[in-house]
């Protein structure tokens, strides 16, 4: 995959993310738009190696969860699983969170994206190049944006690698 691809994979996530409003309800799972958006702010940062994690994880991604995430990048995000278990680093149960401050949070971090370059130790994973880190990151978002209804069936075609 091409810089060139993985910065339409972050554009698309940009446009998306801003049509989000408030009053969008999941047709699936316990979050609501707020959780949502910060949820999938901690995963990029789980991602990039913000959150710390335990070895055990980087063992186990590297020999099985290559396995998975060979699984789920074939599908299209709106045949991911749904309610898979969610690592508590990253899971979000406080129906409060402010929804602009988390929208603006998630954009920033999208954002910041674009400035990933060459090999990335991911921390489950092992080395990977920046370009499956960030189709990774719009996969899991475009699974939630689909939860809200802002994936319709047209637009929510897996873009081709």
């Amino acid at each position: 995959m091409s810089k060139e691809k993985s910065n339409e994979y972050l554009e698309e996530l940009i446009s998306k993310v801003n049509k989000l409003t408030p009053e969008h309800i999941a047709s699936w799972g316990k979050m609501n738009v707020s959780e949502m958006l910060l949820h999938c702010s901690r995963f990029i940062d789980l991602y990039v190696g913000k959150i710390p994690l335990p070895k055990w994880y980087k063992i186990f991604g590297v020999s099985i969860g290559r396995l998975f995430l060979w699984y789920v990048s074939k599908l299209d995000p709106s045949k991911t699983p749904r309610n898979l278990r969610t690592d508590k680093r990253i899971m979000v149960n406080d129906k409060s969170y402010d929804f602009e401050n988390q929208r603006a949070l998630l954009l920033k971090n999208i954002n910041s994206l674009s400035k990933l370059s060459g090999t990335i130790n991911h921390p489950i994973y092992g080395k990977m190049s920046s370009d499956k880190i960030i189709f990774l990151i719009w996969h899991h978002t475009s699974h939630h944006l689909n939860q809200f209804g802002i994936n319709k069936k047209e637009q929510n075609k897996k873009p081709t690698q």
